[in-house]
């Protein structure tokens, strides 16, 4: 039988704005999203008949139709007319509810490796009408660079950013993302953010003075321990810090791995998890 390995990187979103309330629920964003180096591995086999079977490492991802690499795939096969079985065995890296991309990265590293796995000649526009169904970052990690995400995140544009290194906690707290928007305490008139992000940046110190996410506020007051990392982290020497998506996890911009690795220090904590990563221009695949 047929196997393969593919690396799922994780994302931080550098920028974050929430623009607008959409008729069918959703929000109009932008945001400017770095991949990055933490990454899940994902085990990819053939097995006879058709059948679908998801396990992961720490049993902590759910089964069926709760789990975005099993609608993604069935979405595949309903899209193709593929009919094989396939076993997909994840090792996680990337917390659960940590606002660093976890589920949409598998998914979209699973519809990448499928398309060759089965040569199945799927184009890049047609992958990307099956992901943007099964989640909103689906499209940003199929693209897997450095980007705009604009709209719901289904309007992708690709923006060069220097290499960077990251200190990323998670404080062992998973957050709701629905219960983040209901959270939001902010006008949401805009069609379009007046911040133009569409210059080059040409070191991480401009990247920190743009840091903003506007559901930190809210996230901070149901898991205050993202307020408590911030606190620590600015007293690394940091060139900055944010909440990353819609939380829980924290991440510093630093120039350098060794900066990074002397702060992640500080950051030691036995009720958080602490991750050292960097940029990865161009994505993991």
């Amino acid at each position: 039988m047929k196997t393969s390995v593919v690396l799922s990187p994780a994302k931080v979103n550098l920028y974050l704005k929430v623009l607008s309330r959409r008729p069918d629920g959703y929000h109009n964003l932008q945001s400017l999203v770095d991949i990055i180096s933490l990454s899940d591995i994902i085990h990819i086999e053939d097995i006879p008949g058709n059948e679908i079977i998801l396990e992961d490492d720490r049993n902590v991802l759910p089964r069926g139709e709760g789990n975005t690499v099993f609608r993604a795939v069935r979405a595949l096969k309903e899209t193709t007319g593929v009919r094989r079985g396939i076993r997909i065995f994840i090792e996680k890296k990337i917390p659960i509810g940590s606002g660093l991309g976890g589920p949409s990265s598998n998914a979209a590293a699973v519809l990448k490796e499928l398309n060759s796995h089965w040569e199945l000649g799927i184009t890049k526009e047609e992958l990307n009408a099956i992901g943007g169904r099964i989640g909103a970052d689906v499209p940003l990690f199929l693209h897997g660079r450095p980007c705009i995400m604009e709209g719901i995140g289904d309007i992708i544009n690709p923006v060069v950013l220097p290499h960077m290194w990251y200190v990323i906690v998670y404080p062992n707290v998973s957050i709701s993302t629905k219960a983040v928007y209901e959270g939001l305490r902010i006008v949401l008139t805009k069609e379009h953010n007046d911040i133009k992000l569409m210059g080059n940046f040409s070191n991480p110190g401009e990247i920190a003075r743009i840091l903003e996410n506007d559901l930190e506020q809210a996230a901070i007051k149901m898991c205050p321990q993202v307020q408590s990392i911030k606190d620590v982290l600015k007293g690394t020497g940091a060139l900055g810090s944010l909440m990353s998506g819609s939380g829980s996890s924290v991440f510093a911009v630093f120039d350098n791995e060794e900066e990074a690795r002397l702060a992640s220090l500080s950051a030691i904590n036995e009720m958080w998890t602490v991750f050292i990563a960097h940029s990865v221009q161009g994505g993991v695949h």
